[in-house]
């Protein structure tokens, strides 16, 4: 599942065949019947890819709804048990090591259970430890960080944790190839500053923008290694700046090579940048994991963490120039590395030397089969409907307001057929930029309007089909999609916001995100004789529907001065990010 859990196991291997003992690895996903490990792989990197979204979204779940852990793990223990089992069995080892969290989950089921009777080792291999890396029955965890291991510490119970530092190649930890012979290969000159860009095997995240940002700087070398990705090479190459490398093995001579690194995982390119005495600068990290990577590791000290181009810049000018800050940024990485995985492996493995005992798993019964399938739906129908609602009242997947916009609230105006023909509120609207939110049932009935008020620069937003379906996938369909048909097609107006009156699904979002329309989650809403007090950086619905013109008029005057009276102008929803 990435190169920075199978460099993590390769790596182990190499530093126990050293102390001449014998390892196999087993890839995990390869385990599960009838495909499901290659669509797991496949699907993570198109999430990663085309809806990152959607990847945020399930990371962010477990920490919301963390009752459905135990499901999880029962689910993801029953697919692969006969494979795994008969791995187990063939090689009798002293001690089972994972890299993976799924694994680990397993595994850690099987100790409780009874099944395995040889001890349990989970290598954590990100500063960030998820819900689903952790199972309080597993006998050791370690970890790249200690605060890693804190927090392993706590999901599992107060189970043992140990913090050893990264797996990572001798290749990184000793002396790094000649730098002034890798930046002649390279072609750079004798005063540039280079910087490496690394975006993991995959290739994945907004690369492309990185590069750009970096060479338009006019301050620094882009030096991009593309992973197996061929289409980012292609588009790098297009691009023309800097050097463009596809996959290779010679990143210790890239990175003596250059100054600094710019990366958006903290992955495994991460870790042999710490060793190799890189400073690593983060910027535009995949969601999920590479946020929260992103994170710790710059509350730790280790990386410095760039939300935006001056950030970077500012980053990267501190850390390519000699000096305290990034003297002291490479030494915090370096003191990652404690002690060593494979002495922790070792030890725990002698503790079972003398319980090579492995009981079979118990095939369920036809009734348990049942209920596990009945848990398995009722979770992902749960995920998709509860737990996309509570991820999104989070701000997952919700246009936000941009970082500069101190002195503005963003306001929709739900209106109907009636208000939508009164020539004071279309006025009124232009005036005040916010945006008129229109249902499809009121677009259908008086398209005429809904096109005259677009003529005069009002924004328009979807608010939905107007009534209601039975089937979330039809509801989302008819409220995004169809509402969105017809305005164009009625109206003449393309819509770029939807703002549904109802709370919000998984389903939603993925009708949102086909169609380019931004969600949008209101943090108020107002009835025109009920308007309260407002504040910058927050999204407003003054619903109007039901009221009278003159009302509905009212209503927006004053919201209008209670904006005056805190400060802050209005703006449409399409200004939302």
């Amino acid at each position: 599942m990435g190169e920075g859990h199978d460099g993590a196991a390769k790596e182990l291997r190499a530093r126990l065949e050293a102390r001449g003992d014998e390892v196999r690895i087993i890839d995990f996903l390869d385990a599960a019947p009838f495909g499901i490990g290659r669509f797991v792989r496949w699907s993570y990197e198109l999430q990663l890819r085309i809806a990152p979204w959607t990847y945020e979204l399930t990371y962010r779940l477990w920490y919301l709804l963390p009752f459905l852990w135990g499901p999880m793990v029962a689910f993801d223990s029953w697919l692969p048990r006969r494979s795994l089992q008969r791995d187990i069995e063939d090689l009798h080892p002293d001690a089972v090591v994972s890299t993976y969290c799924l694994s680990s989950l397993v595994l850690g089921r099987m100790r409780k259970k009874g099944w395995l009777r040889v001890p349990v080792v989970t290598y954590l291999t990100d500063f960030a430890v998820h819900p689903l890396w952790v199972h309080p029955s597993v006998d050791l965890h370690v970890a790249v960080s200690s605060w890693a291991a804190k927090a392993a510490e706590e999901r599992s119970r107060g189970g043992e944790t140990r913090a050893p530092g990264p797996l990572v190649s001798s290749r990184f930890t000793g002396t790094l190839p000649d730098r002034a012979a890798s930046r002649v290969a390279l072609g750079l000159g004798p005063g540039e500053r280079a910087v490496l860009v690394v975006a993991g095997s995959w290739g994945v995240g907004d690369v492309v923008s990185t590069v750009r940002a970096i060479a338009r700087s006019g301050r620094y070398h882009p030096i991009t290694a593309c992973g197996h990705d061929e289409k980012l090479k292609h588009a790098l190459d297009e691009l023309g700046v800097g050097v463009v490398l596809g996959w290779t093995s010679e990143m210790p001579a890239l990175m003596a090579a250059c100054d600094a690194v710019v990366e958006n995982a903290g992955g495994l390119t991460c870790m042999e940048s710490f060793a190799a005495g890189l400073p690593v600068v983060t910027y535009h990290p995949i969601p999920g994991h590479g946020r929260e990577n992103a994170r710790y590791m710059a509350d730790a000290g280790v990386t410095q963490y760039a939300h935006d181009e001056s950030e970077l810049f500012t980053a990267l000018d501190e850390l390519t120039t000699p000096g305290e800050a990034r003297d002291q940024q490479i030494a915090m990485g370096k003191s990652l590395f404690a002690g060593d995985v494979s002495a922790d492996v070792c030890e725990v493995a002698d503790r079972g030397a003398a319980q090579r005992e492995l009981i079979p798993f118990r095939l369920p019964r036809t009734p348990r089969v049942a209920r596990r399938v009945a848990a398995a739906a009722v979770l992902v129908y749960g995920s998709l409907t509860v737990g996309a609602q509570a991820v999104a009242a989070l701000g997952v997947g919700i246009a936000r307001p941009p970082r500069n916009s101190l002195g503005q609230s963003y306001v929709g105006v739900r209106i109907d057929a009636n208000e939508l023909a009164d020539p004071a509120v279309t006025q009124r609207l232009a005036a005040m930029h916010v945006t008129a939110i229109v249902d499809g049932q009121t677009a259908k009935a008086s398209p005429e309007s809904v096109r005259h008020l677009a003529a005069t620069g009002v924004d328009i937003g979807n608010g939905g089909w107007g009534h209601g379906r039975r089937l979330r996938w039809d509801r989302a369909q008819a409220d995004v999609a169809r509402t969105g048909d017809l305005l164009r097609s009625h109206a003449g107006v393309r819509v770029h916001e939807f703002a549904p009156e109802r709370r919000l699904d998984a389903f939603d979002q993925a009708w949102s995100h086909r169609r380019g329309q931004r969600l949008v989650l209101a943090d108020h809403v107002f009835r025109p004789e009920r308007v309260g007090e407002v504040q910058a950086s927050k999204v407003y619905v003054l619903d109007g529907r039901g009221r009278s013109p003159a009302a509905l008029e009212a209503g927006l005057a004053h919201l209008e001065g209670r904006m005056q009276g805190a400060g802050v102008t209005s703006a449409p929803l399409a200004d939302l990010r």
